[in-house]
């Protein structure tokens, strides 16, 4: 399995809007400064984070961004699925008539597949925000 290079960069720049908390707005700039990511990368991934609600915008001089929710309420499945709109878990994951190989649905291997997208989608639902803030503070 792979995680994206969206998703990370997603997840790194939230949890630093999470570390920064919820009364003040944080600029995008600040950010990427703190975190080392690409500013021009994260704001495209913002405009697809507020889309979806997980995150707001303040304008102004002191403006920039904030959480929409709380930290709990954030999962690593919510990020996930906000930025990475083509995610599939599995190669059974895409659209079945378009699969040349496909060996017929449903076969046992794409019912093995549900199962472990199943599990996966709980598991990352399972992750919040603060789950991911306590194990950088472990770590660090």
């Amino acid at each position: 399995m792979h995680i994206s290079t969206k998703t990370g960069y997603a997840v790194r720049a939230l949890a630093e809007l999470a570390a920064h908390g919820q009364d003040s707005p944080i600029s995008v700039a600040q950010i990427c400064e703190r975190q080392t990511l690409p500013p021009k990368y994260i704001e495209q991934l913002f405009r697809k984070l507020k889309k979806k609600g997980i995150i707001s915008s303040v304008h102004g001089a002191h403006g920039g961004y904030k959480l929409e929710r709380p930290n709990k309420d954030i999962s690593l499945k919510d990020i996930m699925a906000a930025v990475d709109e083509n995610f599939n878990y599995t190669y059974c994951d895409t659209e079945k008539e378009t699969l040349e190989y496909c060996c017929g649905d449903p076969c046992g291997f794409s019912i093995m597949w549900v199962e472990i997208k199943e599990h996966l989608d709980n598991y990352f639902s399972s992750i919040t925000l603060d789950t991911i803030l306590e194990k950088i503070e472990e770590n660090a």
